[in-house]
């Protein structure tokens, strides 16, 4: 965390500047009786109702909409307060002082970096026109659906087959800044080579418009003419964490979509790049798209800055409702009075991309229009596999619900209202299940998130002996996870904590060795504990000839599948000696049935 703005330094700022100057560079102003007044930015109007005062606030008396110079700035670029003083501070050209904690970086090591991915993106827009891979990659997004303007509007350009034609094109900007801006790759041996090779390339914006990164799409016919991704590279390449980069709160397409649409009522979040920029070709330009991870609280944030209504776009089936279910878990704690989340579940088989060309926009937007409300979408999820006519049923589901009820804002509606679905579905009257809850609020510690991250403070390891053991070997060789069944690789995927969301990434992204592994984690609760076993040395991994390190892992893989299906056997054994119910009995049965059969 940057360290604090001291607050003598923000109240001389507001001083110095006229709010006129800063909102008279958005909105045109006359001066009426000592203040000025101009059309809203905020809503449509046609007569003048917004007011701004030389003591250095405005007013709408239209749509209510009020506050100071930083507020506006806050309001129209959907900025942080300490990026608003940054914008401000910029506005006359000082720098920011902080005190206490580590520091900010300072605008003089990240300038460099700005003007160096300007600089790319410069390069790949002018290669996409004038390369001779060009007409190969024109081809494939006209195949997809996107017309010339689309492309220029975001952007988009072409990294060439080869190994350094950026690097080259841009000596002036020195390898060590290329290397700081994610551009260029430098490997263990000291070689630097360029990071996007005989990729589309989709240039990532901050809320100012400036170039911060970039993600690279393979297409076809990629690499034909030299150097490029391999087979079993990632179809999708983002840039690493850099100092002006954070892949973990950054989303594709913000910039673009206020730029399209001032007023935005919404903002749809959808998978990849290439479902952002067909939507904008088909005439839906509000969507973003996370930078491959998944959508976490950091991008709610941000996007509620924008907008009060977030619409999440995810497929039908069972991997698009996990998703839908972790950004239950990453939304609860952001949705404060007036904000809202809805989600669409496609067809199966269908994306964004595909929907919006066979179907058209407006069948698209019927979809958002009509999106799921979370509250809605939550209970619903935790009703499967209940019977409410039975009792114990019903108890169950608000022993699955109140816990996470409580990591709502307590001022916001949903709370309540999902307290009466509650209530309703339970037949539990609602003043009980209110204490039960202000029960859990009180708990010490915290009831549990939908999948909690690890306290900052948490010791560098909380997996069993065959766990960290089997992490270790992941993160020091990533390609071991290929070499299972595809059943075992799923089973990995599915274990709690650090370890199955690990094999769920490399299942993802089959092709990542460790650097790529951090880099997707840098931002996660669980980069420290990573980033220390990737720096743990070990003559056993080292000198193990990759036969037998493969036939290790696989061995060891199974005696932890051993040792959980054995504890579950042991809980169930528990759970049905004191229920005694059928239910109990067969999960038992089955459990024990599968525990032998693993088992030989």
């Amino acid at each position: 965390m940057a360290g604090m703005i001291p607050q003598s330094f923000i109240n001389g700022l507001v001083e110095r500047i006229d709010i006129g100057d800063v909102v008279g560079k958005r909105v045109a102003l006359k001066d009426v009786g000592g203040h000025q007044r101009g059309l809203c930015p905020f809503h449509d109007e046609k007569t003048p109702s917004f007011h701004v005062y030389p003591d250095g606030h405005y007013h709408c008396f239209g749509c209510g909409a009020h506050g100071t110079t930083l507020g506006f700035l806050m309001e129209m670029d959907g900025l942080s307060f300490p990026e608003a003083v940054e914008a401000l501070a910029a506005f006359i050209g000082v720098e920011v002082p902080r005190e206490g904690g580590p520091q900010r970086t300072p605008r003089a090591e990240t300038d460099p970096l700005y003007d160096a991915l300007a600089a790319a993106a410069k390069r790949f827009g002018g290669w996409l026109a004038d390369h001779a891979e060009g007409p190969a990659a024109i081809a494939y997004l006209t195949g997809r659906g996107i017309a010339a303007e689309t492309v220029r509007r975001f952007g988009i350009g072409l990294a060439p087959s080869g190994w350094t034609p950026l690097k080259t094109a841009l000596t002036k900007c020195g390898e060590k800044t290329l290397v700081d801006a994610g551009l260029v790759v430098k490997n263990e041996q000291g070689r630097t080579y360029d990071r996007f090779r005989a990729r589309i390339v989709f240039p990532i914006r901050d809320t100012r418009g400036r170039v911060i990164g970039f993600g690279g799409r393979t297409y076809d016919g990629s690499g034909a003419q030299g150097e490029g991704p391999r087979p079993g590279d990632p179809k999708y390449l983002n840039s690493p964490e850099t100092a002006v980069f954070r892949k973990g709160e950054e989303v594709y397409g913000l910039f673009e979509a206020r730029q399209a649409e001032r007023q935005l009522d919404h903002l749809v979040v959808v998978e990849g790049y290439m479902d952002v920029v067909a939507l904008a070709g088909q005439g839906v330009g509000e969507a973003v798209a996370t930078l491959g991870t998944a959508v976490g609280a950091a991008h709610f944030k941000r996007l509620f800055r924008h907008v009060k209504r977030v619409v999440c776009c995810f497929d039908g089936d069972a991997a698009g409702r996990a998703a839908a279910w972790r950004a239950v878990d990453a939304a609860f704690p952001t949705l404060t009075a007036g904000r809202e989340l809805r989600f669409v579940f496609l067809p199966e088989g269908e994306d964004p991309d595909s929907l919006v060309r066979r179907r058209g926009a407006a069948h698209f937007r019927a979809l958002v229009m009509d999106a799921v409300p979370v509250g809605d979408y939550f209970l619903t999820h935790l009703q499967a596999g209940l019977d409410l006519a039975r009792v114990d049923h019903r108890a169950t589901l608000c022993d699955l619900a109140l816990p996470h009820i409580t990591r709502l804002p307590k001022d916001g509606a949903l709370r309540a209202l999902l307290l009466d679905g509650l209530a309703a579905l339970s037949r539990i009257e609602r003043p009980s299940l209110a204490q039960r809850l202000a029960a859990a609020s009180r708990a010490d510690p915290p009831p549990p998130a939908l999948h909690p991250p690890p306290p900052d403070n948490a010791p560098p390891s909380a997996e069993p002996p065959r766990g960290a053991a089997l992490l270790h070997r992941l993160v020091a060789h990533p390609h071991l996870l290929r070499g299972l069944p595809e059943a075992e690789r799923e089973r990995v995927a599915a274990l709690e904590g650090l370890l199955g969301e690990v094999g769920r990434f490399l299942i993802a992204q089959p092709a990542a060795d460790t650097a790529v592994l951090l880099g997707h984690f840098m931002a996660e609760p669980g980069y420290p504990r990573l980033a220390e076993l990737a720096a743990r040395p070990s003559a056993a991994l080292a000198n193990t000839p990759p036969d037998a390190l493969a036939a290790e892992f696989a061995e060891c893989a199974r005696h932890l599948f051993a040792d959980a299906d054995r504890q579950r056997a042991r809980a169930l054994a528990g759970q049905a000696r004191q229920s005694g119910s059928l239910d109990d009995l067969r999960r038992l049965r089955d459990a024990r049935l599968a525990q032998r059969a693993a088992t030989g």
